[in-house]
């Protein structure tokens, strides 16, 4: 496995990742600011959470001064990514953009632990995913078992922590690449308000692999 993390990162060693890294975007603040350049976010690691004071670095250009804003500063930014994908044969060059948002992960007496994640279903309950690494400087695999390197999340699926959250609430991991079993488990508790979907749950109608459904089923049905 060592062999294999060793590989995979001197690969990609010169790729220029996505919101890891300058990428186009428009960062908007809470005091009703937007600035269009380029930013980037912190990839953190699955148990650090830079004591939750993640920051935004935002330039307008390439060598203009660099900028830093808190997390709690900000209201979303979109990243305008490019990445390739294979249509009839050939690997054509797409651009689309994600959202990124602040989440409250967890409630303190002082700051609130927020965390920045990618917005994959706004509603009742929100669907949030991102990419983290492990502690020891290696990359964790991603939710399909896959050593995960914080390149492009072509799609959001891809991502090793997916999130759902109440506005006004935490929010609860409600999967992870390390959590192989007790998905059903989980997701019937945190939807437990919502019959129809635990019918479906229990039935196999709706398994791991179709959280966004799950969740866009919660909000017009239930939420």
């Amino acid at each position: 496995m060592r062999s294999i993390l060793f590989i995979v990162g001197f690969l990609f060693s010169s790729v220029v990742y996505s919101q890891y890294s300058w990428t186009p975007a428009v960062v908007t603040l809470k005091n009703g600011s937007v600035l269009s350049g380029e930013a980037k976010i912190p990839q953190v690691g699955a148990a650090f959470n830079f004591g939750g004071t993640e920051k935004v670095r935002f330039r307008t250009e390439r060598k203009s001064k660099k900028q830093k804003y808190k997390i709690q500063e900000v209201d979303n930014i979109l990243f305008t990514v490019t990445f390739k994908e294979r249509v009839n044969g050939e690997r054509i060059e797409k651009t689309k953009v994600e959202t990124y948002a602040p989440v409250l992960i967890r409630k303190r007496k002082r700051n609130d632990y927020l965390g920045f994640m990618q917005e994959v279903v706004v509603g009742g309950v929100s669907l949030y995913g991102r990419t983290v690494t492990q502690n020891n400087g290696g990359w964790m695999a991603g939710a399909g078992g896959s050593v995960a390197v914080p390149i492009f999340i072509g799609n959001w699926s891809q991502h090793n922590q997916l999130w759902v959250c109440r506005e006004g609430e935490e929010a609860e991991l409600i999967n992870h690449v390390s959590l192989f079993k007790g998905f059903k488990k989980r997701a019937a508790e945190y939807f437990e308000d919502c019959p129809s979907l635990i019918t479906k749950l229990e039935g196999r109608d709706l398994k791991k692999s179709d959280l966004k459904e799950i969740v866009e089923f919660y909000n017009a049905n239930c939420g």
